[in-house]
């Protein structure tokens, strides 16, 4: 008999990690398929415009019905999903890592992508007040937070997959208020 189906949604603000991370656990398991949000967004259409910023609007609920088929039609034992909307929408039966990042180190990341000051500040806030994961408590059962730099992210990646439970929460307002302070982020 086949094992179910297992689905990983990997979110987190920008520059975390998340798409590496996806590519890199879909290698590993070998019997697993990436789903990159940006690129099916972009791919369907699944988008009504664009923002005064320059970002896509996406469409939530067909997004959604597009990651069920998805789902549906894969042939993998497990689909990894990874993409920052995914925190302020609900996949079925997905369990949850939000991929984490130092602020310090997110900053200059954004930053070497060219982002403006103002979508640089914005992105660290919602690192540090945790946007992603208090989001994606609100729409999942089984929600794990971890650093990008973890170096047991793969191992608690692994027992996820297995239906371990694995537990991790992160708390960055410290870094946000040692970064105010000394003048490192535009508020």
């Amino acid at each position: 008999m086949p094992s179910a189906k297992r689905v990983l949604v990997i979110t987190g603000v920008p520059g975390t990690g998340k798409t590496t991370l996806a590519d890199r656990i879909a290698k590993r398991v070998g019997d697993a398929e990436a789903v990159h949000i940006t690129e099916l967004v972009k791919a369907k259409r699944l988008f009504s415009g664009v923002s005064k910023q320059g970002e896509l609007i996406v469409e939530t609920d067909r997004l959604r019905r597009e990651l069920e088929r998805i789902i549906a039609r894969s042939v993998q034992s497990v689909v990894i999903i990874e993409g920052h909307l995914l925190c302020d929408i609900s996949v079925r039966g997905a369990m949850v890592l939000v991929l984490r990042e130092h602020l310090p180190v997110l900053a200059e990341r954004l930053k070497r992508r060219g982002y403006s000051l103002e979508k640089v500040s914005k992105n660290v806030i919602d690192e540090a007040l945790d946007y992603c994961g208090m989001h994606s408590g609100n729409h999942y059962a089984s929600v794990f937070e971890s650093f990008c730099s973890d170096r047991r992210l793969m191992e608690n990646v692994r027992r996820l997959l297995h239906g371990q439970k694995v537990c991790g929460s992160i708390d960055l307002m410290p870094e946000l208020y040692t970064m105010i302070s000394k003048g490192g982020l535009s508020l």
